[in-house]
């Protein structure tokens, strides 16, 4: 936020064709709305723009209008499509000019990675306006800057950023963190309540006279599949430290309790991974309808060796009978898809892979396969270990990723309640 107010409107523009064809996935736009809001300022808009001059100028102009900061990244390099710095200097009104530091660091660059030819279209991204505030790029070769202008209604700040990642991301947090907290005059603090088991409408309607009664803190519901996160934001000055968030997250967990299991930013696999870290424990996955989706998320994070036995995708029945040890007369009396051989497979995941804890699922993700009896959707939970064995059924909606990312998401919350339940 801008000294002496108390907000302040920022946008993001992302530059580059390759993100309009969808060539490459834009994430830069979500990673500094994140930064951003810790940081305390808000976003209002966020807009893709490919390499054409005119367009670009246009976007520039509007958002001069309406925001007090504008993020650009994408568009510093040495090519002719590269125009992000000589756009944005002309509708800021400053001439560019030859940056000595930064052609200097170009040059060091190249030398690092031995390149001894350089080309002189390099040398173009050496050019910076007149006024800029530089920030250097110890990533790449392309270096950002900072842009003020006066508007009839305040100042304006143009923050360039290279469109990489690797080099966007520390050139943000070395430089650009540091002064926008020079300008601003408050901070967000931001608490994520996640849930699953509960829909959106249903956690929507426990919580509806804290949402419409909100001012600061506010509460805000997102969806995703599967689960249900409220995020809670207090608004606070650089010198005010009372906490107005957590009689609120109290009144949260009181009516929505059962349903929270996570007050932060892990997802419910992080928090199985360090329920069994903390315990000292192993688990192990025998999948069917996931077809290793199970095991995949929990080695999406760093440390899941220290706490993964191992997993098993078995699919036909033979793999199930042969090598986890589930009786063929299951399959005969109650099929695959059911309570039985669900429980079947955990305790051969068990005995197999001799960890603490099992998880069996087995379903019909579809788009064949159901039955009246059993429909596109039906699946089965088991977990055993430690002298439990919970099962869940399930009736999932939707296509056949919807139903598997439920069915996984669901073993999770099942081994989570079924790890608390047996530490009591």
């Amino acid at each position: 936020m801008m000294k002496g107010t108390k907000s302040a409107k920022a946008e993001i523009i992302c530059v580059g064709t390759e993100l309009l064809l969808g060539q490459i996935v834009n994430t830069n736009a979500a990673w500094l709305s994140g930064q951003l809001s810790l940081a305390g300022v808000y976003v209002y808009y966020q807009t893709v723009v490919g390499d054409n001059p005119d367009r670009l100028k246009q976007v520039l102009r509007t958002a001069v209008s309406r925001s007090d900061y504008i993020f650009l990244t994408g568009g510093l390099g040495p090519t002719q499509d590269d125009i992000t710095m000589a756009c944005t200097a002309e509708v800021a009104g400053v001439p560019l000019q030859l940056h000595q530091p930064s052609k200097d660091a170009i040059a060091a660059y190249f030398a690092k990675m031995n390149r001894t030819h350089i080309t002189e279209n390099n040398w173009k991204q050496a050019l910076l306006p007149e006024t800029c505030q530089p920030l250097p790029n110890h990533h790449g070769t392309a270096p950002g800057c900072i842009i003020s202008m006066k508007t009839m209604k305040d100042d304006c700040h143009f923050v360039l950023l290279p469109g990489p990642p690797a080099e966007m991301q520390p050139m943000f947090h070395d430089f650009v963190l540091p002064w926008l907290t020079g300008q601003i005059t408050s901070r967000l603090k931001h608490v994520f309540v996640r849930m699953a088991g509960i829909g959106e409408s249903a956690a929507e309607t426990l919580l509806r006279d804290l949402i419409d009664q909100q001012q600061n803190p506010t509460l805000a519901p997102y969806a995703s599949t599967g689960e249900v996160i409220f995020r809670i934001t207090q608004s606070l000055s650089n010198t005010e430290d009372e906490d107005l968030i957590q009689p609120l997250l109290e009144e949260i967990k009181k009516r929505a309790g059962p349903y929270i299991y996570e007050i932060g930013r892990r997802t419910l696999p992080e928090v199985v991974r360090d329920l069994l870290s903390a315990a000292g424990q192993t688990i192990s996955f025998a999948e069917s309808c996931t077809g290793g989706l199970i095991a995949k998320q929990l080695t999406d994070y760093p440390n899941a060796s220290h706490v993964f036995a191992g997993g098993l995708v078995a699919y036909q029945n033979a793999i199930k009978r042969d090598v986890l040890g589930v009786d063929s007369g299951i399959f005969e009396r109650d099929g695959a898809v059911s309570e039985k051989c669900a429980v079947a497979m955990a305790s051969g995941c068990l005995k197999l892979f001799k960890s603490d804890w099992a998880v069996a699922v087995t379903g019909i993700a579809g788009p064949d396969g159901g039955t009246v009896e059993k429909p596109v959707g039906t699946v089965f939970l088991a977990v055993a270990g430690h002298g439990h064995t919970q099962t869940e059924s399930l009736k999932l909606v939707g296509n056949r990723e919807r139903i598997r990312t439920l069915a996984a998401l669901n073993a999770y919350r099942l081994i989570r309640r079924v790890m608390n339940e047996s530490a009591i």
